[in-house]
């Protein structure tokens, strides 16, 4: 799986349920308020079957992540949770490493990790892509994404890779 669908799927892991609750709440209205929506009966059903796909997509998608969050360890939870679910209050993180360079190879690495256990569980990048990236929600949340790496690869130091030196033959 794509590292940054990886990141989007974390980040939205601990509002899953929030989604969920909204999606809830606009069908019942949609459906009470149909009486005074005077567009087609089909299009009216039509949406309201999307918005069910889509939480039926969020389901699947909660119970795939909690599959692949299982294998990691407490420490590894705690990285993620402090990154990524928030969660937790500050005061649970007094005394957390987060500023050595350990504590941002952990997450490098549990990103890479949690990119082959997805793959592992059945949440691959075409699922990913089909039942997710069709909501307005996970399609900013993975621009969200996209724009921090993007800004956060602009100030790593570039490495330069030794150039070949010119082979100057000479004629005898």
């Amino acid at each position: 799986m794509k590292h940054n669908y990886t990141r989007t799927i974390l980040y939205a892991y601990a509002n899953i349920d929030a989604v969920k609750e909204q999606i809830d709440d606009f069908v019942e209205s949609k459906a009470i308020s149909s009486m005074r929506d005077f567009s087609p009966c089909v299009e009216q059903c039509e949406k309201i079957l999307d918005y069910t796909a889509q939480k039926v997509a969020l389901i699947e998608l909660k119970e795939f992540t909690e599959k692949a969050l299982e294998k990691l360890s407490p420490y590894e939870m705690d990285c993620l949770e402090y990154k990524y679910f928030k969660r937790k209050p500050k005061e649970y993180f007094i005394g957390f490493d987060y500023e050595s360079r350990s504590y941002f190879r952990k997450q490098v690495s549990l990103i890479k990790r949690l990119s082959e256990y997805f793959d592992g569980v059945g949440l691959t990048d075409n699922w990913f892509e089909k039942n997710c990236l069709n909501t307005n929600f996970f399609k900013e949340l993975l621009k969200r994404v996209e724009q921090y790496e993007k800004e956060s690869n602009k100030n790593k130091k570039k490495v330069k890779k030794p150039q070949e030196k010119a082979k100057i033959t000479l004629i005898a």
